[in-house]
């Protein structure tokens, strides 16, 4: 194991976390704005992957394929919005249906279980080749270009979303989220703006979908699995560094940095060889675990070290009793 493959896995991880941070910044949107959880995310990220390699396997431009995924995304994100909001049905329940129904749907787009298509007509192709014209290797061009447009399409991302959530429309969205009936008194139909939340978290999920896809050459009905987790796992890591008194802006570059962390573990617990590629998934749970369990652990140490400083007394007090005595009898024995 050599310093330039550490950096290679380190690139690696770095590309995939900026790819799937658009999830993460979805599941924000849901959870935390709107304080509802969207279970749609597994299904519209098979989606949105499913639709960018039908599209570039039938010889599609891949600029459209990054109009299409995300509408194909924003559309499961109505469908479940509407569920929720007009049949009256649990959000969670909801979610769980356009997701289940999802599976069927995208496998019918492909015709088959899987589906891929040439290189050459993914998105990182043009910067691979312009970084391989200066002088870099294949490979590590390949990585470059990935960091590289994932970089470029996350800033984007969240520069829309920093400028929609500043509007009056996205204030109106923030609003509904933080008190439902208090917004509904000030006349904001918040049935709208809980079906424009969801359309807007489900479209960049489904452009995420399409963007790795495209770094995986291949899209199937596996494609989504544990999206969900990994999109919570990296909201969380980026809220506990958030600063207390971050901007929206600040919280979505977080939030991203979050997604980043998240990859970058599990690229250096499989190059050290502690596990192997198969113990993915597990990581991945792991991980996730750990970083749901971080902000209760933060509330909790102060409390425990409260708790250790009363009880440390007692104990040395404790302890030198014993020994006072232990050393008593040993002189009366030696009497």
């Amino acid at each position: 194991m050599t310093f330039n493959a550490f950096l290679t896995s380190m690139f690696g991880g770095l590309g995939q976390g900026l790819l799937y941070a658009p999830v993460a910044i979805g599941v924000f949107m849901s959870l935390r704005i709107m304080k509802k959880p969207d279970l749609t995310i597994e299904g519209t990220f098979l989606f949105g992957a499913v639709i960018a390699m039908t599209m570039l396997h039938n010889n599609a431009h891949f600029a459209l394929t990054l109009i299409v995924a995300p509408l194909g995304g924003a559309l499961t994100g109505l469908t479940t919005a509407l569920i929720h909001t007009k049949l009256k049905i649990d959000a969670i329940i909801s979610g769980l249906l356009v997701t289940l129904a999802l599976f069927t749907v995208s496998l019918l787009v492909m015709g088959s279980s899987n589906i891929s298509a040439p290189f050459d007509s993914f998105i990182f192709a043009p910067v691979r080749d312009q970084l391989i014209a200066v002088g870099l290797r294949p490979f590590n061009a390949l990585l470059w270009s990935q960091i590289i447009v994932g970089g470029i399409i996350l800033a984007v991302v969240i520069a829309i979303l920093y400028f929609l959530y500043n509007t009056s429309f996205g204030l109106s969205i923030r609003a509904t989220g933080d008190n439902e009936y208090m917004s509904r008194s000030n006349s904001v139909n918040t049935d709208s703006r809980k079906i424009s939340s969801l359309v807007i978290s489900n479209s960049i999920t489904g452009l995420a979908g399409a963007l790795v896809a495209q770094q995986q050459n291949v899209a199937n009905l596996a494609t989504g699995a544990g999206t969900l987790i990994i999109g919570l796992a990296s909201l969380v890591i980026g809220e506990v560094i958030t600063p207390k008194s971050g901007s929206m802006l600040t919280r979505f570059l977080f939030i991203s940095v979050g997604s980043i962390i998240y990859f970058l573990c599990i690229s250096v617990i499989i190059f050290t060889g502690i596990l192997s590629s198969e113990w993915t998934r597990l990581l991945q749970a792991a991980f996730a675990l750990i970083a749901l369990c971080i902000p209760k652990l933060r509330q909790m140490l102060p409390i425990w070290f409260a708790k250790l400083r009363q009880m440390l007394p007692i104990w040395f007090a404790r302890l030198r009793q014993r020994l006072l005595k232990w050393l008593t009898q040993r002189a009366e024995e030696a009497k």
